[in-house]
């Protein structure tokens, strides 16, 4: 997502349209990169997965780590600085984020 870019340029919404044109080109054929996170938060993105009712799951089985532990990560890298608090600021303030998150992304 753009909305935590932390000096990662593949983060970017605009690296992700030139990769995708990239790929367009080289392959010839039509094909659309998705991006549904590109502009939610980190705690939005754990709104996300609490309202899809995955929170834990998420927690458990998903990478974010640049040091590529799943979970909580090493702890140490940026990426893992970000989930942890966007955990954190998720759970602290759980209904102004998920309003926030249904306000993007038209849930209900």
């Amino acid at each position: 997502c753009e909305t935590d870019f932390s000096g990662y340029p593949d983060c970017r919404d605009e690296f992700v349209k030139a990769l995708n044109q990239a790929i367009v080109l080289g392959i010839a054929r039509d094909i659309r990169f998705e991006t549904p996170l590109m502009w939610l938060n980190k705690a939005e993105t754990w709104a996300l997965a609490d309202y899809y009712h995955q929170l834990k799951l998420v927690q458990q089985d998903t990478l974010t780590c640049y040091n590529g532990i799943k979970g909580n990560g090493c702890g140490e890298c940026a990426a893992c600085h970000l989930r942890a608090n966007g955990l954190q600021q998720y759970q602290i303030n759980k209904a102004e984020v998920m309003a926030s998150l249904k306000q993007k992304t038209g849930l209900v």
